[in-house]
């Protein structure tokens, strides 16, 4: 069985070598290693360029990491493809133990294993997992439950730096498995869900790291194209047909667009906030998630000094 290893990279010369290192240094090798130049203007490809040929390198115009992620899937070979930001990191046995997994649960969808996170150039420093090939510890979740714990705490799920994907399921999903920048993990894994059961390990296999300015950073943004994902995975939800899929996914969605009307009056964007809610209200027969977006609605009207502390665009 082939794994291929798919990067996209946009300037990102400050991290890049560190990144193809790790995947360089894996106990089990990729048959490939893929990386999208997505248009850069640092140094970035000629630091590409120093790592050929253990690297195949494409080039495009820069379009973004949805585009450049579905170009890399395209050309891919391998039956289990291989996710990696250009400033993340692999533990030596990442690939080894995702390998495993996907032995052991031939028929899941995707993949995720633990991760640690660090801090702009923080140095990584991994813990003992030298037991690792015999005790992974696996959760199988089935889709419903995936979905619903996915869109509630993502944490162990937020980036595909630490997810595996088998082609084949891929390829149920279309040709544009990732779609809205900003929300590409979002859409691609909302229409896994519906495919089949994710598997889970905690093992700290993978560093995920958090840069300042960063897309994860921007809060504001970030939602706005998490509710556009959902405004675009309507249709494949309902044509799903599972009544429980679909008022899961109704009140999810409600769920986001409460949280991105909080961001828009943080903003003093009030009425973006209001038509949010409104939507919200439309969107599911919840009594719960009813009564809290009308709640944040009425909050809207109140005088400012009245108003609750809204949440400000910028992560902590």
């Amino acid at each position: 069985m082939k794994i291929s290893v798919v990067i996209p990279a946009y300037n990102c010369a400050s991290t890049i070598k560190e990144t193809l290192d790790s995947v360089l240094q894996q106990t089990l090798e990729p048959d490939e290693i893929l990386v999208m130049d997505d248009g850069s203007t640092d140094q970035t490809p000629e630091i590409l360029n120093s790592c050929k040929p253990r690297i195949t390198v494409f080039r495009q115009p820069n379009a973004g990491l949805s585009s450049a992620r579905n170009a890399l899937c395209a050309k891919a070979q391998g039956q289990l493809i291989a996710f990696l930001d250009s400033d993340d990191l692999w533990h030596p046995r990442y690939l080894e133990s995702q390998y495993q997994l996907y032995r052991s649960y031939q028929d899941a969808a995707m993949f995720f294993a633990g991760h640690l996170t660090i801090y702009g150039g923080e140095e990584c420093k991994w813990s003992d997992v030298s037991g690792l090939a015999t005790d992974l510890s696996p959760e199988l979740i089935p889709p419903l439950k995936f979905f619903k714990q996915y869109n509630r705490k993502n944490g162990p799920f937020c980036s595909y730096s630490f997810c595996c994907i088998p082609r084949a399921v891929l390829s149920k999903i279309g040709f544009e498995p990732f779609q809205v920048n900003g929300a590409e993990d979002f859409y691609c894994t909302a229409l896994l869900s519906l495919v089949g059961s994710a598997v889970y390990t905690s093992a700290p296999l993978a560093a995920y790291r958090v840069r300042h300015g960063s897309l994860s950073s921007k809060r504001l943004e970030g939602l706005a194209a998490r509710v556009q994902v959902f405004e675009r995975l309507q249709g494949h939800f309902r044509a799903f047909g599972e009544p429980v899929f679909v008022e899961t996914f109704n009140t999810v969605f409600a769920s986001h667009r409460r949280v991105y009307a909080k961001y828009l009056m943080g903003a003093r964007k009030t009425s973006e906030a209001r038509l949010q809610l409104q939507s919200s209200i439309e969107l599911t027969k919840s009594p719960v998630s009813l009564a809290k977006s009308l709640a944040l609605l009425s909050l809207t009207y109140l005088p400012a000094p009245l108003q609750p502390s809204w949440p400000t665009n910028y992560a902590r």
